[in-house]
């Protein structure tokens, strides 16, 4: 119990009140911190309680790749820690990978684009910008045919940016801090773009399997 309890001290779920009535050590209280509060009454994506965190992302996003999910562990061990750079670049690598398994079903795919996408992502030097280019460009035209938006503009947008803030400017030496709401935003909005992501390549994979069954 004693190691529970400190554990979460550590962690600035809970504090020691030693200011109660009475002067005995009996009369000191446990009592939950601001954060403790917060993720005792179920806060949304709250990364202060990673455990639940990552139950959540993995109930709402099956067949989660596996390297998305370490380096989203470690974005949450980060944040934790108070490392909350860390926490940015670690959770940019998580998306990164995201988009690479969409992008390699996708260009495994039989929707026209596909073959341009192939042919990007067989290059030896190609890097993420380019990739994400390709994509955007080949994608457009077929839009309107993906089901439930997945691909609209305004969430595209939102993606790139999600990757520009945490792997761009963050990920490389440029001196950029990242604060803790900031590192927390990041964490709020990454289980959307790895839901369309998924979703992205589950429609991709299944479009496929169709044709050649």
């Amino acid at each position: 119990m004693w190691e529970a309890l400190w554990s979460l001290v550590a962690d600035g779920m809970v504090y020691l009140d030693t200011a109660g009535q009475g002067s005995g050590t009996d009369n000191w209280q446990w009592r939950l911190s601001a954060d403790g509060r917060r993720i005792a009454e179920g806060g949304t994506w709250e990364p202060r309680d990673p455990d639940g965190y990552l139950d959540r992302v993995r109930r709402e996003i099956t067949d989660l790749d596996e390297l998305v999910e370490l380096y989203l562990t470690e974005a949450l061990q980060s944040f934790n820690a108070r490392c909350y750079l860390a926490t940015s670049v670690m959770l940019g690598v998580a998306a990164e990978r995201a988009f690479l398994v969409m992008a390699t079903a996708f260009a495994a795919s039989t929707i026209p684009g596909a073959p341009a996408m192939a042919k990007e992502l067989d290059r030896p030097r190609s890097n993420y910008f380019a990739l994400w280019t390709e994509f955007r460009k080949r994608i457009e035209p077929v839009r309107g045919s993906l089901p439930d938006g997945l691909a609209d503009p305004l969430t595209m947008d939102a993606i790139a940016d999600l990757i520009r803030l945490t792997r761009n400017e963050v990920g490389h030496p440029t001196g950029r801090k990242v604060d803790e709401d900031t590192a927390r935003v990041h964490l709020t909005i990454a289980p959307m773009y790895l839901r369309k992501m998924q979703s992205l390549t589950h429609f991709f994979t299944v479009s496929t399997a169709a044709v050649h069954a």
